[in-house]
């Protein structure tokens, strides 16, 4: 079991905490789990549902993960941006010819109860299913999740070190923008006007990106090469990441909590299940 110190005295010494108990869980086991709950949620069409899997998600975020709450408001902001944009598109352009169920007009438009229900729903469904990958990406290791890939799930190890390489680039191109912007601002580029204009300066900033994304795939390419990355026929790997039975009984667990979800929300007739329309 890894550790993390933490000081537990006035005079700086310390002691071993033990980490987390979703990180010590086998990163293709989460992947599953989250894979798994995520497409039985993308065929419910009530917003109870998968709000108490949201629930549900978080405190075992918190509780069994030690995350942050403000990270996870950092993180889903953008999505409840778009569950809003589902929200009123919903309830004013769903088609619902029964007057009874209106709660109201606007000009032409008619905001429907039905529709406000559905864009709720669809809304609640997408904060449900980022709660779940953002607390397992919060929870996971990148270096870990490749190698469990490669020897728990058969990944290729040529597909899946490429993959490790290519999410390891992500903070480069965070900097490299920050350096385009200040190298334009150098130049008297200033970022002013309307937001159309905004993104049209923005985009600009495309083509230095994607070169220089070229340039470094391209030495990591001659690096595995000359290496001999793809004439090895086996592999040794330094960093282990085990299977154990406790990961069986965490995956059972977690799939026995989002089917007893759906049972209760059934049983207390919330549940509502896609039936092949995708109306109000």
């Amino acid at each position: 079991m890894s550790t993390v110190p933490i000081p537990n005295d006035d005079a700086g010494h310390t002691s071993p905490a033990p980490t987390p108990y979703l990180r010590r869980r086998n990163p293709t086991v989460k992947f599953t789990v989250v894979l798994v709950l995520s497409l039985l949620l993308t065929v419910v069409l009530d917003p109870w549902t998968p709000l108490l899997l949201l629930g549900i998600t978080l405190i075992a975020g918190l509780w069994l993960g030690r995350l942050p709450l403000r990270t996870y408001g950092g993180a889903l902001l953008p999505l409840l941006l778009i569950g809003l944009g589902f929200v009123w598109s919903n309830a004013l352009f769903s088609a619902y010819p029964d007057e009874a169920g209106v709660l109201g007009r606007l000009g032409p438009l008619r905001v429907s109860t039905p529709g406000l229900i559905f864009g709720t729903a669809l809304a609640v469904r997408g904060l449900a299913i980022g709660v779940l990958s953002v607390t397992f990406i919060l929870t996971t290791d990148p270096t870990d999740l490749i190698i469990s890939l490669i020897r728990h799930a058969r990944l290729p190890y040529r597909l899946g070190y490429p993959l490790l390489a290519a999410y390891r680039f992500l903070p480069f191109f965070r900097q490299e923008y920050r350096q385009i912007a200040l190298a334009r601002r150098v130049r008297g580029v200033l970022e002013q006007g309307f937001i159309w204009q905004r993104l049209w300066r923005r985009a600009g900033y495309i083509v230095p990106l994607l070169s220089s994304a070229v340039r470094r795939a391209a030495q990591v390419a001659i690096a595995m090469d000359s290496r001999g990355f793809a004439a090895a026929t086996t592999r040794t790997y330094y960093r282990m990441v085990p299977l154990t039975p406790a990961d069986g009984l965490f995956a059972a667990a977690a799939v026995g909590v989002g089917l007893a979800v759906l049972g209760m929300s059934a049983y207390l007739g919330w549940l509502r299940l896609w039936d092949g329309r995708f109306i109000a």
